[in-house]
């Protein structure tokens, strides 16, 4: 009984087959969609928006400048987008991503969004100067990390980020490998996602882990937020706004 209830152990060091290499363009594609469709429906574009929102507040609707790292389909920067209109805000949203094979396919879907700029480059480090962007975002990345690469990678956020930073991910749990293997199976025939799902919730962080790790980057007042379907938020604002 002990050992049920005990945390899983992450799964640090294993490669999801959408990161190697000779997969066709379709089962990419198909891949990059179905996670289009779980950020939509299971909360991811929910909960970038929400904490983005929040920092971005009533500021003056100057001109927005934000970076999203692996990007993958850039269906985030397009939600950046829209949300952005509506709102009458000025955005540019700098997507990087190191496959091109990914990158040829976000150029494709996101050429309704001129405020989009795709970037091919690895991370960590981020190739920006110091304090290039408003807000330095990063989703379902951080579980490809290892301990001392997420460390890297927050430093490299912080440096590069004017107000704040979000770190958007899954939390590594049982009950959240066994339901996302049930998710898969059920809404995909891709065999990238379904291996793929389960093995990114058993590659996720703690709260506690993710804690320590913002702690070694440097990072003070951070705040982690849960939300359904097993997403945890890192959240590091800069500049807060006035009363909050």
């Amino acid at each position: 009984m002990v050992r049920t209830l005990a945390p899983i152990p992450r799964r640090e060091g294993v490669v999801e087959l959408l990161d190697r290499p000779g997969n066709s363009d379709e089962e990419v594609r198909g891949s990059l969609r179905d996670l289009e469709w779980f950020n939509r429906y299971l909360g991811g574009v929910r909960t970038i928006i929400l904490h983005l929102s929040r920092m971005v507040g009533d500021r003056s609707p100057t001109p927005l400048t934000i970076l999203d790292i692996a990007t993958g389909g850039a269906d985030i920067p397009r939600t950046i987008c829209r949300w952005a209109r509506q709102r009458k805000l000025t955005v540019t949203v700098e997507a990087m991503d190191r496959s091109h094979q990914v990158l040829a396919a976000a150029a494709e879907w996101s050429a309704g969004y001129p405020e989009i700029r795709l970037r091919q480059e690895e991370a960590p480090p981020l190739p920006y100067p110091d304090h290039s962007f408003d807000y330095v975002l990063c989703s379902l990345f951080f579980h490809h990390l290892t301990d001392a690469q997420g460390i890297h990678l927050l430093r490299e956020m912080r440096r590069v980020a004017r107000h704040g930073l979000i770190v958007n991910d899954l939390m590594r749990s049982r009950r959240a490998r066994l339901l996302t293997g049930i998710a898969t199976r059920l809404l995909s025939g891709n065999r990238l996602t379904r291996h793929d799902g389960p093995m990114s919730v058993l590659r996720g962080f703690r709260p506690e882990e993710l804690l320590r790790m913002a702690t070694a980057a440097g990072l003070t007042d951070v705040r982690l937020s849960l939300h359904p379907w097993f997403r945890i938020t890192l959240i590091r604002e800069i500049t807060p706004r006035a009363g909050r």
